[in-house]
């Protein structure tokens, strides 16, 4: 059975916003419902679209109550902001009687054997208890799950000044060389696979972990479509990915969850051990889904920062 009556959590959020206007154009979907804790949010007018205020993603009775009726949870909150979010939303989704849950993971591969190693001191912590809880569910038959592993969201770090890139200086740091190989997507290209996936028959992704990519690229290869796209030389610092880690852990001592998470992700990402490297992602969904290339996405994402 198709899955019609659709709950976003997160539709307001920097991924969400992009997944929520994607699902507006699936004609399959009879039902979309929207949780959001903001009142002041503007979500796109439809005949489709219901709007459900929640109390908390940590109440679980709030959102069994929303989550009644439907067939498909997607989650697209970032744990930095909600963290237990996860956890409630299993939950509920068992109490509402969902049948399938696409968790907010839309990373690295946190169950990578490199990304469980280091997991004790990192925020992948949850979202690996998280993705090891769905197996167990949907082995017991609670639940059914597919999960998007994602490595590099590109438009972020292309348009976000991070310990990686600071776009409107063109500064680059090549972390441990700029040699290794990593895989990357940006979030229309995360919001058209979930749409496929959606499209698809229902056991072709049940309970499945699918790692998708759009692209291939080193940190020399990012560097030089860079210059070509923004026809300047870009000023190049260099630094190894362990330091990256170091100042991420100190960060977090400080109370700066952004840096804490971006030292993290950083690390396991862009390291070269595998967890953020999905070769077989670049064959995923191949003619269904469009890939850019990276300098065509790059292209765009640099048109964005200088346009403000």
């Amino acid at each position: 059975m198709a899955f019609n009556k659709v709950v976003l959590a997160g539709g307001s959020g920097y991924l969400g916003r992009i997944v929520l206007d994607h699902l507006l154009t699936i004609p399959t979907i009879s039902q979309l419902t929207v949780l959001t804790q903001s009142q002041s949010v503007d979500f796109p007018s439809s005949p489709i679209v219901n709007v459900v205020s929640i109390p908390s993603y940590q109440d679980v009775a709030a959102l069994t109550l929303a989550l009644e009726g439907h067939d498909l949870l997607i989650s697209t909150l970032s744990r930095v902001a909600t963290e237990g979010a996860d956890e409630a939303l299993v939950s509920a989704a068992i109490k509402a009687g969902v049948r399938r849950y696409m968790p907010s993971e839309y990373s690295v591969d946190v169950l990578f054997p490199h990304a469980i190693a280091i997991a004790g001191t990192t925020v992948l912590a949850g979202k690996i208890a998280i993705a090891q809880r769905l197996q167990r569910l949907a082995e017991e038959g609670r639940i059914e799950y597919t999960t998007l592993v994602t490595g590099a969201f590109l438009d972020f770090w292309l348009e976000n000044a991070t310990p990686v890139i600071v776009p409107k200086s063109k500064i680059i740091t090549l972390l441990d060389g700029g040699e290794k190989k990593m895989t990357g997507v940006t979030t229309s290209f995360i919001a058209k696979s979930i749409g496929a996936i959606i499209a698809m028959s229902p056991e072709a992704a049940k309970n499945k972990r699918l790692r998708i990519a759009e692209v291939e690229f080193t940190g020399k290869a990012l560097l030089h479509t860079l210059e070509e796209v923004t026809e300047s030389k870009w000023t190049v610092l260099e630094r190894s990915t362990d330091e990256v880690f170091k100042d991420g852990l100190a960060a977090g001592e400080r109370g700066d969850m952004r840096g804490f998470y971006l030292g993290n992700i950083i690390k396991i990402n862009f390291d070269g051990e595998g967890a953020g490297y999905f070769e077989e992602g670049l064959q995923w969904a191949d003619g269904i889904v469009e890939r850019q290339t990276l300098k065509e996405l790059a292209a765009k994402s640099i048109s964005r920062v200088f346009a403000v």
